[in-house]
């Protein structure tokens, strides 16, 4: 039996008397067999798949014989969506009451048939992703006029796979574990994602980009504009979106030409607004590199080289008093590999110098020239 519950939590008393809540005690239930399930997300993920089309092209991607992949995908859809981080062997085990599967409108066998289900959405995953473009675009007003690309990663508990889940570089601080890279793209107008790509662990941002780049490009309109970070950058997928006839901006390193050109036109920058300067040159290929000046971030990044210095500054007066007094350093400051011999000498140039002028000194030499500085690419005539 399928139970929908509403609990109650305040109640009001009407006797005119008070106007005072009172809070209605709920007792620990008795444990039966009654199974619950999100009405509410799964009418909405019903409309949705019908509005869009997405039912009928799901229930296509296979034969007439087995369950439905509409109804199976809107059971993991509307799961998903009420319990946050669910697994398809959880909503295995929702799917083995009678009762649920009845309201999906699914047979016997649909929990069994779920892993097929998940591994044929995945085969067809650029498929889906173009209808579903083509529905945003036709009939939600969505222009991907600017699309906006990034990259990041997902890691697990389970072993390495050695197919998809793989090591590889970790933006999570795991690198003990297995990853899964995603590629995601969004419509910078509305917000609305429309591209998805799910590539090995061990695969770089910048091979990634040429797979997200031709799930999308079929959907994109001859004036769009991409933009991604310089994780993704290179000739070889710059030349791709030129060949397209499509748009680009990009954030790039900075390099040894970059401090020349900033150095040699000092007094040339632009003010684009109160904190930011720009200065422009030209690039390969008729693109154009803006090199940005925040001052405020250039005075945020100052501050926290003082904070260094002085946090360094303690840790040297600390250092220093131990060994004054002949006490060994604490291990940060010496090797205690019992295996290994080593003598340490400590020099303390700045040890008569006053706190401000030793952090002083020592911000000047972390000083490179590059704070609050950064280069942005384009092929596009854009303003800065």
């Amino acid at each position: 039996m399928i139970v929908v519950v509403g609990l109650l939590v305040y109640g009001r008393q009407d006797d005119g008397l008070s106007r005072r809540k009172s809070r209605i005690g709920i007792g620990i239930p008795t444990p039966n067999d009654d199974v619950t399930m999100p009405v509410g997300a799964k009418m909405l993920t019903e409309a949705v798949f019908r509005d869009t089309g997405l039912d009928e092209l799901l229930d296509s991607l296979k034969r007439d014989q087995g369950a439905s992949v509409s109804r199976e995908t809107v059971a993991l859809v509307a799961n998903s969506l009420e319990m946050t981080g669910i697994s398809v062997n959880r909503i295995d085990s929702i799917l083995e009451s009678r009762d649920v599967r009845d309201e999906y409108g699914l047979g016997a066998a649909s929990p069994k048939s779920l892993y097929r289900t998940v591994e044929r959405l995945g085969r067809n995953v650029d498929q889906i992703v173009s209808h579903l473009g083509k529905q945003l675009t036709s009939r939600y007003g969505v222009t991907l006029g600017k699309v906006l690309m990034d990259w990041t990663s997902m890691y697990f508990e389970a072993p390495a796979n050695g197919t998809v889940v793989r090591f590889g570089h970790t933006r999570d601080h795991r690198p003990d574990r297995p990853q899964v890279v995603v590629g995601l793209s969004v419509d910078q107008a509305t917000g609305m994602p429309v591209g998805l790509t799910v590539m090995p662990g061990n695969i770089l941002d910048v091979t990634h980009f040429e797979e997200t780049f031709r799930q999308l490009l079929p959907l994109l309109p001859e004036d769009a504009m991409i933009v991604f970070d310089n994780g993704a950058y290179s000739r070889t997928n710059s030349k791709a979106i030129d060949d397209a006839g499509l748009g680009f901006l990009t954030r790039l390193q900075l390099n040894a030409s970059d401090d020349a050109f900033v150095k040699a036109h000092q007094a040339d920058w632009e003010y684009v607004c109160d904190d930011i300067c720009v200065l422009r040159t030209k690039g390969n290929l008729g693109r154009t590199r803006f090199i940005f000046l925040s001052l405020d971030r250039r005075s945020e990044v100052l501050r926290g080289y003082c904070r260094k210095a002085e946090h360094d500054y303690d840790d040297m007066v600390n250092l220093r008093n131990a060994l004054d007094n002949g006490k060994k350093p604490r291990k940060k400051y010496r090797v205690s590999n019992v295996f290994v011999d080593t003598y340490l000498h400590y020099r303390f140039p700045l040890a008569f110098a006053s706190r401000e002028a030793a952090v002083e000194h020592a911000v000047r030499t972390m000083t490179c020239g590059r704070e609050g500085i950064f280069v942005l690419l384009t092929n596009r005539p854009l303003t800065a």
